[in-house]
């Protein structure tokens, strides 16, 4: 059987040579880079099993490569290793399918134990998905009324309207 192929993106290069140090002791083949967009160069061009990353790296920040990621493999397994402790930052990770988001500093069998459990469930498309849209200030204004927080309004709103088309097929069902 083939090593799985991780790709670290860790702009702190004593970090990345641990985390490269650790998963190559453990039997997978490491790919190191030190930016985002050396990081998506690499995966675009050679791909990866799984990626392992910090969010809080030079010229383009987690969150932008994670979006880039999505784009270009929406399963690939994603592992954050980060120093950033928002809750927003956790949110965003989770609305991008990350499999695991530890803080650093990582102890390496907690490191080694995410990467495991991020290759046996691969992230798919029905777990999340990135949407742009821009939205007149009025639609903002109302979906800021039902709830403060952007995704959750959309999300309510667009249960109640999953609900109301539910309701709308069993009527015309039984009229038919």
């Amino acid at each position: 059987m083939a090593k799985h192929r991780i790709l670290v993106i860790e702009d702190q290069e004593d970090l990345a040579e641990l985390y490269e140090s650790v998963l190559e002791r453990a039997g997978y083949e490491v790919i190191t880079t030190y930016a985002g967009e050396e990081g998506l160069a690499e995966f675009s061009a050679k791909g990866a099993d799984a990626v392992l990353m910090d969010m809080t790296l030079p010229e383009m920040h987690g969150t932008k490569v994670l979006e880039e990621l999505r784009a270009l493999s929406p399963g690939v397994p994603v592992v954050v290793v980060t120093g950033e402790t928002l809750a927003e930052s956790r949110d965003v990770c989770q609305r991008l399918g990350v499999q695991e988001y530890l803080t650093k500093p990582a102890a390496p069998e907690d490191l080694l134990r995410a990467v495991e459990r991020a290759l046996a469930r691969p992230a798919t498309d029905e777990q999340f998905m990135v949407v742009t849209v821009r939205l007149p200030a009025s639609v903002l204004q109302t979906l800021m009324d039902v709830d403060e927080n952007l995704e959750r309004a959309i999300t309510r709103v667009c249960q109640e309207c999953a609900g109301e088309l539910k309701k709308i097929s069993r009527v015309k069902s039984r009229g038919a």
